[in-house]
């Protein structure tokens, strides 16, 4: 577009030379003509429009006086009334009323020649009715406690606010507000908890909007004496995936919570100069409920080589009494990852995906990323049913092969640790993973310091269950498996990738594929590929092309590791790009509700620092977004209730959400595209050049 503007100008330009070197006769006098620019056709009461006219022929440039007139005795304003100029403009404010017959008439009359004008009838329309929502209030806070609280007012276009109060059973000990007026249309307060809780244990907040008082919206909120048990008792596995002051780092272990207490736990560390396993020291670990709605999770490990002097920091929110999305929220590192309950600490048994991804040990650090299929019989790896695949900085391996592998049992709190050998052929070198078991379906990894790879890798590992080894065409044919990645591709480095896969019943391959990295982005369609199965749940994905790509447009080839339940890791593994990250089914599609956001990604500065952001999301019925996140970039200072805002656009599949930005938390609308996994889960990469992004979105069930 910018080229068509730039070449239909040139030709313009052109034409008037070769006009100024004609016969030497002609140009003359040229009445004076007047004309309006590109007018609004309509403008909402007491709302304002810029009018531009555009004057010929008059070498004085003295422009024009504008004029407004309709059929009632308000018809609004201009301001200038005069303007001076060639293109002279002014502003016109719509009556505060609409007028007989629904019109002005704007009029711009020549200041040389009065006989000139130009007219353009504007149609004036009621403004939407002001409307008040809240923004994710806290559902519960402790007694004396401080909280953001923030109003969302839509169609005010005085942009007045909304005044705050709140009420409950104990009649002038409900708690206050500072300020209790708030302006603009997205509005903020704190909000101090009273000093005791008050009959009925509840309050209820009111935000109403200074321009129309009828309009207004509440919530509930429950005042505790003390604060709440966040998590049930239990044990519970935490991963993570960053950066800290070294390097790449990851993360995982397990904590046990009893009576609202962190009682004891361990953990797997590593980045490019740390590499250990740490106990935590329970009397320094805790898990509360923020003040915002958000959890805060506090592990102690004692040892000073991790976190701030020995302590990390998390904050976390819940999308069931099982499951929740976390950030790292201290200065040590910005990092996104997962919570989970652990359901059973059996040995691992049977098939499983797998994935790794992080830098070799090499002096370069390239970027590595491994995926591919374990068989774990007892505490022997079945070669014969297992297979990798890896791309190490652009060197390739597909369907390789191990000659040994060995398990350990789990200790007490499920962690095993797994030593695989490839083969000599393959070109990798032996490679060790610490396992922390979620239950029989996951185990999340971290690689041991001490192996021979000497690498800095973390990842996931699915397990088939009654799937291992019954894998075939059946199994995958006619589904649809959407992805988030991250990466590198050949031209310019850092990347991050998503799409949607349809393995079609004729062995083919149809859907989309979009990429974003430090030069450029695209949502592309697959034009062709290729897919097979074999019976260990690897799906090859060979020969994919696209229309067009500013990194080639192919072949590509993906290898997808199914656990047959719906779940499944991606391998992007060719000469252009290597990549690895979560996969799912796609069965449904995004509906209106709440729900928790984990997000991650790099930020558009100087190398690319990652940032990392957790918090819950209302999606209302016209799929609208309000919301907020604790945010933090690696080597910035983390920010707690960061708001979040955003529209969804279902014909191109993007989402605009402001709130993300890892260099301004609030620029104008970046633009994600989305695929939907079902009602519950969607998954988006950040496709608007200002920074790499990726995110989750997973229903709340609680």
């Amino acid at each position: 577009m910018k080229f068509r503007s730039f070449l239909i100008s040139s030709i313009a330009a052109f034409g008037f030379l070769l006009a100024a070197c004609g016969s030497g006769s002609g140009g003359g006098n040229q009445p004076i003509s007047v004309a309006i620019s590109n007018p609004p056709s309509s403008v909402a009461v007491s709302s304002t429009a810029a009018i531009m006219a555009t004057v010929a022929n008059d070498s004085k440039a003295a422009g024009v006086a504008w004029t407004v007139t309709c059929n009632s005795s308000s018809c609004g304003s201009v301001s200038p009334s005069s303007s001076t100029g060639n293109s002279p403009g002014t502003t016109f404010t719509a009556p505060t009323g609409v007028p007989s017959g629904n019109t002005v008439t704007i009029t711009a009359s020549s200041l040389t020649d009065s006989t000139k004008a130009a007219s353009v009838s504007i149609t004036i329309t009621a403004s939407a009715s002001v409307s008040v929502s809240l923004s994710s209030p806290p559902k519960s806070v402790v007694i004396s406690s401080v909280s953001t609280l923030t109003a969302v007012v839509s169609e005010d276009s005085k942009a007045a606010g909304v005044t705050w109060s709140v009420s409950c059973a104990s009649a002038g000990a409900c708690g206050s507000f500072n300020p209790t007026t708030s302006p603009g249309n997205t509005a903020t307060t704190t909000y101090t908890a009273p000093a005791a809780v008050p009959s009925e244990s509840t309050v209820t907040v009111k935000a109403t909007s200074v321009t129309d008082t009828t309009k207004s919206a509440s919530a509930t909120i429950t005042i505790a004496a003390a604060p709440p048990a966040v998590l049930a008792d239990g044990n519970y596995v935490y991963r993570a995936t960053g950066e800290d002051a070294n390097g790449v780092y990851f993360v995982a272990g397990v904590f046990t919570v009893a009576k609202g207490a962190i009682t004891a736990g361990e953990q797997d560390f590593l980045d490019p100069a740390n590499g250990q396993t740490d106990s935590l020291v329970a009397s320094d670990s805790s898990v509360s409920l923020a003040s915002n709605g958000n959890f805060q999770l506090v592990l102690a490990t004692g040892d000073s080589n991790v976190g701030v002097n020995g302590v990390e920091t998390f904050r976390g929110t819940l999308v069931s009494s099982t499951h929740a999305q976390i950030s790292e929220f201290d200065p040590f590192a910005a990092a996104g990852g997962t919570l989970d309950l652990q359901t059973g600490i059996a040995a691992p048994s049977g098939g499983y995906a797998f994935n790794l991804q992080g830098i070799d040990g090499s002096t370069r650090e390239n970027p590595l990323f491994i995926g591919g299929i374990l068989n774990i019989q007892g505490t022997l790896l079945s070669t014969a049913n297992s297979v990798f695949d890896y791309f190490d900085d652009g060197t390739i391996g597909h369907d390789q092969s191990f000659t040994s592998g060995t398990v350990s049992a789990p200790d007490s709190f499920g962690r095993v640790t797994i030593n695989l050998t490839p083969t000599q052929s393959s070109g990798a070198v032996e490679f060790g993973v610490a396992g922390y078991i979620v239950g029989t379906s996951r185990i999340q990894f971290v690689e041991l310091p001490n192996d021979t790879l000497q690498g800095t890798l973390g990842g996931t590992a699915l397990g088939q269950g009654a799937n291992t080894g019954n894998f075939s065409a059946a199994t995958v044919s006619g589904s649809s498996y959407a992805f988030i990645a991250v990466g590198e591709d050949a031209p310019n480095g850092t990347a991050t990738f998503a799409g949607g896969f349809a393995l079609n019943s004729n062995g083919t391959v149809s859907g989309n594929l979009a990429y974003a990295d430090t030069g450029s982005d695209q949502g592309l369609t697959i034009a062709g590929g290729n897919w097979t199965i074999d019976a260990r749940g690897r799906v090859a994905i060979t020969n994919l092309t696209t229309s067009a790509s500013n990194i080639g447009n192919g072949p590509f080839t993906f290898e997808v590791y199914v656990d047959g339940n719906g779940n499944a890791l991606v391998l992007g593994n060719d000469a252009i790009q290597g990549s690895t990250g979560p996969s799912f089914a796609q069965t449904g599609d995004l509906t209106p509700g709440n729900y928790c956001i984990g997000a991650e990604g790099f930020a558009g500065t100087a190398n690319l620092p990652v940032w990392a952001a957790v918090g819950p999301v209302s999606i209302d019925n016209n799929l609208n977004w309000t919301g907020f996140t604790d945010y933090n970039v690696f080597s910035g200072v983390p920010e707690s209730s960061v708001a979040l805002r955003g529209t969804t656009d279902t014909s191109s599949g993007l989402f605009s959400i402001t709130g993300l930005n890892a260099v301004s938390p609030t620029p104008a609308m970046p633009e994600f595209g989305y695929y939907p996994i079902d009602s519950t889960k969607v998954l988006a990469i950040e496709v608007d050049n200002n920074q790499l992004g990726l995110f989750i979105i997973e229903a709340i069930t609680q």
